[in-house]
């Protein structure tokens, strides 16, 4: 059996570059004449001179552009692209979803009922540029008005956000379109920083679920978890159709699933700060789905009190507003993720497949995959539509 060797040019963020290889690593082991070889992304002389030695027969990775790719591989090298680092055109691309993931991110400061919003970018980067876009139209379509910093000085960005902060005027949920940016931005503006996080910043998101960001800004950020071991099993599966002779040129968007909600959101808009940190709360634990009593007792209240305030502010109680946001969520797992029916059951703290069947029939008037074929059945017509 003649062996064939795939490089994968890791990514400069850690955390996706080994997704994406451990994600290789899935589809090359029902691949037994093929090798995994991991090239750190700093090493892009090494990548070079094994593919001029023809010692590669494959490569999966990020790259910087469509001209550093001609600049570097033979025409007839197979090679698939995993990132959004510019609009790749000349190979094949299995990459995130970066709209969605925005998209996400707005949604979610939507259900937590902020009116206001702000949104921190790297204007050079392409996905950062359409993480911010798909936020945007997202905040757009919903009547939420949306702040960001100025685009000068785009290399100094520690000073517009300075300026930017100051000219708040209402309670702001802002969005960082990475991490990194949502670390930078924390560390000027966390207590004792020079700059002190005014208390119009209400909640801060960003993208990528960097354990390293979280550990050095000390901050418990609520964040979107890029797909990178799909995209990684997409990748290598692509690339296997390549070497079989399929030369059609593709280019596939995997959309994120999870939302990790952590401390950085915990706060609902509201004007009752017990229903805006029970809010808080039950959002952080919608997979555990928590009894009353206990959010009741994070909160510092009494069920009671619990009951009052809810029924106050939504007119409802606290179990059916808390049982609301978990069919909310199953409605856009089913609608926008390939996710099992019994994976969604557990993300929404339903128990059994059973369970969670009969509560969303109850809801939305049809079971989960009923509302999936549906909704698939009315994508498909919609594409179909003949235009003009």
């Amino acid at each position: 059996m003649k062996q064939v060797t795939i490089g994968v040019l890791l990514d400069a963020d850690f955390d996706y570059g080994v997704g994406v290889l451990d994600g290789v690593r899935d589809e090359a082991r029902g691949r037994p004449d093929w090798r995994v070889l991991p090239i750190p992304y700093a090493q892009e002389g090494l990548l070079t001179r094994l593919v001029r030695a023809e010692e590669l027969q494959g490569v999966i990775g990020a790259f910087i552009s469509d001209h550093w790719i001609e600049s570097r591989f033979p025409s007839a090298l197979p090679v698939v692209n995993t990132a959004n680092l510019s609009q790749i055109e000349r190979v094949c691309s299995v990459v995130p979803d970066d709209a969605a993931a925005g998209r996400l991110v707005a949604r979610h400061f939507c259900e937590l009922g902020y009116l206001h919003a702000g949104v921190i970018s790297e204007r050079a980067t392409c996905a950062s540029q359409i993480r911010r876009e798909g936020f945007l139209r997202f905040m757009r379509e919903q009547g939420v008005a949306v702040s960001e910093p100025s685009a000068e000085g785009t290399f100094r960005h520690e000073s517009g956000w300075q300026t930017w902060l100051s000219e708040l005027r209402a309670e702001t949920a802002v969005f960082c379109t990475s991490d990194s940016l949502a670390r930078r931005f924390w560390e000027l503006c966390r207590p004792g920083s020079e700059v002190s996080m005014p208390p119009l910043v209400a909640v801060l998101a960003g993208v990528g679920d960097s354990l390293a960001d979280r550990v050095l800004s000390g901050l418990d950020l609520t964040s979107v978890v890029l797909p990178a071991r799909v995209i990684g099993q997409k990748a290598a599966a692509r690339l296997a159709r390549l070497l079989a002779g399929d030369q059609t040129l593709v280019r596939e968007r995997i959309a994120p699933t999870d939302l990790i909600v952590r401390g950085s959101t915990a706060r609902f808009s509201s004007a009752d700060d017990v229903v805006s940190r029970a809010m808080g709360v039950a959002l952080r634990n919608l997979s555990q789905n928590l009894s009353v009593a206990e959010v009741a007792r994070r909160t510092g209240v009494s069920r009671r009190s619990l009951e009052q305030r809810f029924r106050s502010t939504f007119g409802r109680g606290p179990a059916q507003e808390f049982r609301a946001r978990r069919m909310e969520l199953a409605k856009r797992l089913l609608t926008e993720t390939e996710m099992c029916v019994a994976d969604i059951a557990t993300r929404t703290g339903s128990g059994s497949v059973q369970a969670f069947t009969t509560l969303f029939k109850k809801t939305h008037g049809t079971p989960p995959a009923g509302f999936r074929d549906r909704v698939c059945r009315g994508e498909c017509r919609l594409s179909q539509r003949p235009e003009g």
